[in-house]
């Protein structure tokens, strides 16, 4: 569960790796990191993208992400979250469809 004095998300520019971005996101857990890291992933401007929980207890994701050096990385996480945003607002909107159907 996320603190209340902790921010939900925080990003920081890899010192190490060019181009490369670092998300911590506290109070998630799997889901929402693979959900992100794989939108990310198949984005071919993306050379990596993958997200670790250190521990099943801990409500946190860690998330690295770079892209080609033609691709600010941030833009690239910007396009994909609005991406991943727009397909859950279409499953949403199907599944309203489909129940609305079953009355």
């Amino acid at each position: 569960m996320q603190e209340e004095n902790q921010k939900y998300l925080s990003i920081k520019y890899s010192k190490d790796t060019p181009n490369t971005i670092e998300l911590h996101i506290n109070g998630e857990s799997h889901t929402l990191g693979n959900m992100i890291a794989e939108k990310i992933l198949s984005d071919p401007r993306c050379t990596f993208s993958a997200y670790k929980v250190s521990h099943p207890l801990n409500e946190e994701v860690d998330l690295k992400v770079s892209a080609e050096k033609d691709t600010p990385v941030l833009t690239l996480i910007k396009e994909n979250l609005k991406g991943l945003e727009e397909d859950l607002d279409s499953l949403i909107g199907q599944a309203k469809e489909e129940w609305k159907n079953e009355r």
